[in-house]
Formats: C-alpha cells, structure tokens, sequence
C-alpha cells in the first residue's frame, strides 16, 4: 500500500493536466486524520504541499480537489508550517474574495485551519490587497475578508459562498494581541471597528458563523485598556451582541427593563436562548472579562446585566456555565474598594479548547 500511494504522488506533477487531475482526485480519500496512510502524506509534506498547492492554481474541480487534501492534511501541525506561505496566502483569499468564486467556502475552511498557526496570523494581518470595487476601498487584506464576512452574508455578495469559516479565521486572528488590536481600533478606509461588523452575528444561524463570532469577541475582551471603547453605546456598543444570545424570553421588572441596553428591550416571547453550550460558555466568559476592570463592573452594574445573568442562571443545565454564571455576579455584586485588575493575560480561562480553534477536516 505504501508503494502504490508514493507512486500515487508522483502523478501530482505529472506534465499532463488529466494526469494530475486523476491522481488528485484519487488521493482525497487517503488524507482524513483517521486514515492508515496520514502519517505517510504528512512524512511527505514538503513535495506534497507544493504540488497541492501548484494544483490549487489550475482548473474549478482539480483547486476544489486539492484545497479538499490540503484542509484534511492541515491537521497536524508541521503541515501548517509548510503552508505558511506568503504567496500561497495571497491566492487562496483571492479565491475567497473573487465575485462569483465557486471555490470561495473551501478556500474559507482551509484558511480557518492555516490561522490556527500564529505565524499565518501575522502573515494575514500584515498582508496587502489592492482595492476592490463593490467590496471595500481598504488596500489591507484582512479588511477584504471582513467586508466578505459582513457583506455576504445570505450569499449577497458571492450567490456560491456563505463565508460562514471566516468567523473561525477571525477568531484566530484574535488570539494574537496584533489581531485583537486590529478588531478593536477603527480602520482606516471607512473610520469603523471591524469587530462591530462581525458582532451582529451572535444570533446568526449558523452556529459557525456565530461560534467564531462569539470567540472574537471573548478575545477581544482580553484588551482591558479597550473596555470603555467596547461597552460604549457611541462606539463599539458590544454588550448587547453578547446579552442578546443569553436571553430568553423571562420578565422583568418594568425598573430592570429600562436599565437595559435598548437592544435588549426590544426582544418579543419567542426569544430564544443560544442552544449551544460551548457558546453559552463564551459570552459568560466574555463578561467575565469585561468584570476585570472598574469601568466594565460599573457599566455592567448599570445595565442590570446581573439580573440577565440570574434568569441564565436558574435555566442552566451546565453546571460549569452555572459556575461562570456565579462568577459575574460575585464580580457584579462586590463592593469596590480594593485594587483594580489592569491585565488580564488570554491564557486565562483557557482551560477548554475552544470550538473555533478545532481544525476542519474534509471526508
């Protein structure tokens, strides 16, 4: 088996393009993790990659092929290392950002995986794009993807793409200080934040679109110099994006109510409660964070957030989301008084992986 699967990756640079294009397609069910030949393609990798990546270049099915082999080997880590490459980074977001691209989600997934290696982070946040009409003004490349991101939604920009896999990339992104500098300060090209046009998704339906939404903003939450600019209605406004998911449809005091931000008191009695757990978790922690300095306790204290918490509270079945639940109104509840909290480091609450940093595979 090891004999024919090394002949196998020889086709991937045969000179004849129906060749490659077999070979490729043939090599696709070999590279799942739970494969016997993983550990092989992955010895490999070096001459793999750059065949793979070669083949990307060339015709809708083959690229669709090898993006597909490419996001299934980028499971292990030294793949990742070999992908860090600038010149492959720049292609595979064309095929994200190109108006009708049918290659665009895959592109997404594979670029959600090459993220979680910080320096592909860099690499994204320092690359350069020229203008494109009918998107974005923005000569940085990590604005072309966020207009993507906010503009396509419901495939209103690429009628093929959801770009849902771009909220994990920019989760990642976030894990770095860099990233979550860049989320958090107002671009150039258009004077906004670029974290208030992924934050309206925290309600979206798909749970990949709002999961890596929800894991941005829980980053960017680490930024405890920014938590004015983040809670602030006339700014990022961010509080309701992260209450809105926690809410169900329970009453409240008329008193509560108009404490509320304006968001929240707009809800009717069919709101729902964010079903899943892992993003529960990460609003909870998010406001934990906010709770870090004086100025977020305070503002979350005026908003009532606590009496939010409370309903979560007693509905929650997870008893570590209720624990986080504790938390904040332990933090909200306190007497103020003693030393403030100036740096929260993002090791922190660390303690379970999060979802958007799982890497995507193919089968």
């Amino acid at each position: 088996m090891e004999q024919q699967v090394l002949e196998l990756l020889e086709f991937l640079h045969h000179p004849r393009a129906e060749i490659r294009a077999l070979a490729v397609q043939q090599l696709t069910s070999l590279t799942p993790k739970a494969s016997p030949t993983f550990a092989l393609l992955v010895s490999k990798r070096d001459t793999l990659c750059n065949d793979l990546k070669s083949l990307v270049h060339e015709d809708t099915v083959v690229a669709h092929e090898a993006i597909k082999c490419l996001t299934n080997l980028s499971a292990d880590p030294r793949v990742l290392e070999v992908l860090n490459d600038k010149f492959f980074l720049n292609h595979l977001c064309l095929l994200i950002l190109i108006p009708n691209s049918v290659l665009a989600d895959a592109a997404c997934m594979l670029l959600s995986n090459m993220t979680k290696h910080e320096p592909t982070c860099v690499q994204l946040l320092e690359g350069e794009a020229k203008p494109l009409p009918g998107l974005s003004e923005s000569t940085r490349l990590l604005d072309h993807l966020v207009e993507a991101f906010h503009r396509g939604h419901k495939r209103a920009y690429n009628p093929k793409a959801d770009f849902h896999f771009l909220a994990s990339v920019f989760a990642n992104v976030s894990g770095i200080r860099a990233g979550r500098v860049y989320f958090l300060e107002n671009s150039k090209h258009d004077k906004l934040a670029p974290l208030t046009k992924l934050q309206i998704f925290t309600e979206d339906a798909s749970v990949i679109r709002r999961g890596g939404v929800d894991a941005t903003i829980k980053n960017c939450c680490f930024e405890t110099r920014d938590h004015e600019r983040i809670l602030d209605p006339n700014q990022l406004n961010t509080l309701p994006f992260i209450l809105l998911p926690l809410c169900g449809n329970e009453e409240y005091d008329l008193e509560e109510f108009e404490q509320f931000p304006e968001e929240i008191q707009l809800l009717d009695d069919n709101k729902k409660r964010e079903v899943d757990p892992v993003l529960r978790m990460l609003l909870c922690e998010a406001l934990i964070l906010l709770t870090h300095t004086r100025y977020g306790r305070e503002y979350l204290r005026q908003k009532q957030v606590y009496r939010v918490i409370q309903r979560l509270h007693a509905q929650e079945t997870d008893e570590k989301i209720k624990e986080r639940c504790e938390t904040i109104v332990d933090m909200l509840i306190r007497e103020e008084g003693g030393p403030d909290v100036s740096e929260v480091h993002a090791s922190a609450q660390e303690d379970d992986e999060d979802e958007d940093m799982v890497i995507e595979e193919i089968v």
